[in-house]
């Protein structure tokens, strides 16, 4: 994990800041070469960025120049979403079913764009056996927002990298899965650390340290 402050950012209106081209093509710059720093023998086919605000033009441009001649899918990942969903049952006729919609439950809306439910109910033989396991055992969940900025991958694809990556924070007693997928929640936790102490900033950290 690398922690840099934007030296010159762009602010659209009172949102957050985002990056011109030349700190977007720094950033991942730098990462790129921490990458091939850790693990020299491999090689880069892929890439995927996650967000929480769109992506701009010139973080895009930035962000392409750095990984040039490698796949780069740009993602929003927006936590905050209007829509909600409630589950249906069909027997012995359509009603409004007794438990929250299933973990893993997507609907597209249009080529780019998507909701995820992150949160919902499972089921495994584990935890419930044949039944339905909602965590937090009441509530109609939220899904994610999941806009793509760049990228060919599939929806399904997206999706199901985004939920893998839901259940990959090992420092935490909520082990079964979190709303957010591991590259945000670190993310905010590195953001509010710097904000206690400049000094870790511009330095590369090992991400099992976070873990």
């Amino acid at each position: 994990m690398v922690l840099r402050k934007i030296n010159n950012p762009i602010f659209l209106g009172k949102s957050n800041p985002y990056m011109r081209e030349d700190d977007a093509r720094t950033m991942m710059t730098e990462l790129r070469e921490q990458y091939y720093h850790s693990a020299p023998v491999n090689t880069l086919k892929r890439v995927v960025i996650h967000k929480t605000t769109p992506f701009i033009r010139e973080e895009i441009a930035g962000i392409m120049q750095a990984f040039s001649g490698i796949e780069v899918e740009l993602v929003q990942i927006q936590d905050y979403c209007p829509w909600r969903g409630i589950r249906f049952g069909t027997d012995p006729g359509p009603k409004a079913y007794g438990f929250a919609v299933k973990r893993g439950l997507a609907v597209k809306l249009d080529r780019d764009s998507f909701l995820l439910w992150t949160h919902g109910c499972v089921i495994h033989p584990e935890l419930s056996g044949t039944y339905n396991y909602y965590k937090g055992s009441r509530g109609i969940p939220a899904p994610l927002l999941v806009r793509r900025y760049a990228g060919n991958a599939s929806g399904d694809t997206l999706a199901k990298e985004i939920l893998m990556l839901t259940k990959m924070n090992w420092n935490s007693g909520d082990s079964l899965y979190k709303t957010l997928p591991v590259t945000l929640d670190f993310a905010k936790v590195l953001a509010r650390m710097s904000k206690q102490n400049e000094a870790i900033f511009d330095k590369a950290y090992d991400f099992r340290f976070f873990m």
